[in-house]
């Protein structure tokens, strides 16, 4: 068998592979599982989606493996509990507005696991961003929960997940308001909740994470190497917080440092930025 006909049997091999993997993962990311951090185990946002692209398959592979995630997107949507009906207003946000909304995060959650993941949510997040008041709804949506449940029913784990991808790509723009609004709001409420001896909500010690993760991201691991307090600070961080709270940035920027760093520059990186 000639190297030619070899590379294109790897790629059809390849391409079989990635189209049964993606019939096998969960269509759902669910409150514990997709909005996740590297420190329990799971996958961050931007590792969730296998990125694995059809660039440089044969264009009939290429079209087949297309068509089977357009398949297997529709057949989720359809397969999706009816979406739920906002009230006529939630929030100052109008039913049309939060309908349009949540099934733009439908359709996000469609695609979960498929080899295209990545390029589809990507065009949502625009045109979300695109839209009237999308950016306004995605921060509301993470920052206050009651509104989340008000505003999208059962998929407010999936509403809040989608929502940081949405603040993210602002940032990534220069409009940095939402996501640090965002992480503001949740980190003065765990520090109310840690202030008085409760145990934190998991699934907003999960959005808080997340937020940072993001917005490290965005700014890049080299912004926290620089040694600035004030970049944890912009995040609601204060060494006033409950040692609980503490713990959630001292992990997660540690985590972030010492994947570039190592252990030991990364634990006195670390302590610089939170006790400075």
């Amino acid at each position: 068998m000639s190297k030619k006909v070899q590379w294109r049997v790897a790629l059809v091999v390849l391409a079989a592979l990635v189209l049964g993997a993606s019939v096998l993962l969960s269509s759902r990311p669910d409150t514990g599982a997709a909005v996740a951090s590297p420190e329990d185990g799971r996958a961050t946002q931007e590792s969730v989606a296998l990125g694995v692209s059809a660039q440089g398959l044969p264009k009939e592979v290429a079209e087949k493996l297309e068509a089977k995630a357009e398949e297997l997107a529709r057949q989720r949507l359809a397969a999706m509990p009816t979406a739920p009906v906002p009230p006529e207003q939630v929030g100052g946000f109008s039913r049309e507005r939060l309908g349009a909304q949540l099934e733009n995060y439908r359709e996000m959650l469609s695609v979960q696991g498929l080899y295209n993941q990545n390029v589809k949510r990507r065009k949502v997040v625009e045109s979300i961003l695109a839209s009237p008041q999308g950016a306004e709804i995605a921060a509301r949506a993470i920052a206050d929960e009651a509104f989340a449940h008000e505003a999208f029913g059962e998929m407010q784990a999936e509403a809040r997940f989608f929502s940081i991808e949405v603040v993210k790509t602002a940032a990534k723009r220069g409009d940095d308001r939402y996501l640090l609004g965002s992480v503001d709001t949740i980190a003065r409420e765990l520090t109310a909740v840690g202030g008085m001896g409760q145990e934190l909500n998991k699934g907003r010690t999960t959005d808080l994470r997340d937020l940072m993760h993001a917005f490290i991201d965005v700014k890049g691991v080299k912004s926290l190497a620089d040694g600035d307090p004030g970049l944890v600070r912009s995040l609601g961080y204060s060494s006033a917080m409950p040692e609980s709270v503490r713990r959630i940035y001292d992990e997660v920027v540690f985590l972030r440092l010492k994947a570039q760093y190592g252990r030991e520059r990364a634990a006195q990186m670390t302590a610089s930025l939170l006790e400075g």
